[in-house]
């Protein structure tokens, strides 16, 4: 009878065991994040530090145009361009990697006063407090 118990108490207690492994928790249920995706960035027009961001990402494309330009321009004595103008960010994603990698897609305004997007690419690293721009290219042709 002994015996009996003891199989009938583990049986009990791998039940409850496997259906604590198999059964996602209620948290996992309410978020779909997958380790290492992306994820959207929510209210991305009245998050100041999205804004901030994208504001820093075209300050620091600005940067390294006017360096390039620079060393061209003091061998060829012509004058740097004016820089963009950074007017929004529009839509984020973001994804957590060594770091917080930021995908952001950002309305600037270019010298001639026309509006273009460009998608920004930038990691955050606070623990070693870095910031850096990876990538600022042209979107082609914006899909309505």
């Amino acid at each position: 009878m002994d015996a009996m118990l003891k199989v009938s108490l583990r049986l009990s207690l791998l039940g409850f065991l496997v259906i604590a492994v198999v059964t996602p928790s209620a948290n996992a249920s309410r978020k779909s994040v997958v380790l290492g995706g992306k994820s959207n960035v929510p209210g991305v027009q009245t998050n100041m530090e999205i804004q901030e961001l994208g504001r820093y990402c075209v300050e620091q494309f600005n940067l390294q145009e006017q360096s390039e330009q620079g060393n061209v321009a003091s061998v060829a004595n012509t004058a740097v361009s004016n820089p963009l103008k950074f007017s929004r960010v529009v839509s984020a994603q973001k994804q957590v990697v060594a770091g917080t990698k930021y995908y952001l897609r950002i309305e600037v305004t270019q010298p001639d006063g026309t509006s273009r997007m460009f998608d920004s690419v930038v990691v955050i690293q606070p623990w070693l407090h870095s910031k850096k721009l990876l990538g600022f290219t042209p979107v082609a042709s914006p899909i309505y």
